[in-house]
């Protein structure tokens, strides 16, 4: 008898936690990303070394026109955040977000993708690969 109970309570919680979370669900669908970081730099190599939280993705090494991918999904629990260090030459260093939670429902969830372009001027946002935005400069 005990158990029918509990499992009848839990059945029912299940069902009210579903019905009140549709309207939420239905329009916050976006919680897989991939990032591309794409080196387009004139004349040098790339040097990144991209981390969040949890997770260390190592040092990376791009050539002019290469591209460094990652897909992650977001985390139900904290945000997620990943930083990118960026290094090229001997005076060209920065530390940027590539990706946050609002950063990625704003800007990313249509098409579940962010690209940033990193060019002699500064980092370039795009998400679609084809639209660009100078989001950060060296300095």
């Amino acid at each position: 008898m005990y158990n029918h109970l509990l499992s009848c309570f839990f059945i029912i919680f299940l069902i009210t936690f579903h019905i009140s979370q549709a309207p939420t669900l239905a329009i916050d669908l976006c919680w897989r990303f991939r990032v591309h970081i794409i080196n387009a730099l004139s004349y040098d190599n790339l040097d990144i070394y991209c981390y969040s939280l949890d997770d260390d993705l190592g040092e990376q090494n791009l050539q002019v026109g290469g591209d460094f991918t990652f897909k992650f999904g977001e985390h139900v629990i904290h945000h997620t955040r990943f930083w990118c260090d960026m290094k090229y030459g001997s005076d060209h260093s920065k530390t940027i977000y590539v990706f946050t939670e609002k950063f990625g429902d704003n800007q990313c969830c249509h098409t579940g993708k962010c690209f940033w372009s990193v060019k002699d001027d500064g980092f370039y946002f795009s998400n679609n690969n084809q639209s660009w935005v100078r989001w950060y400069d060296w300095s």
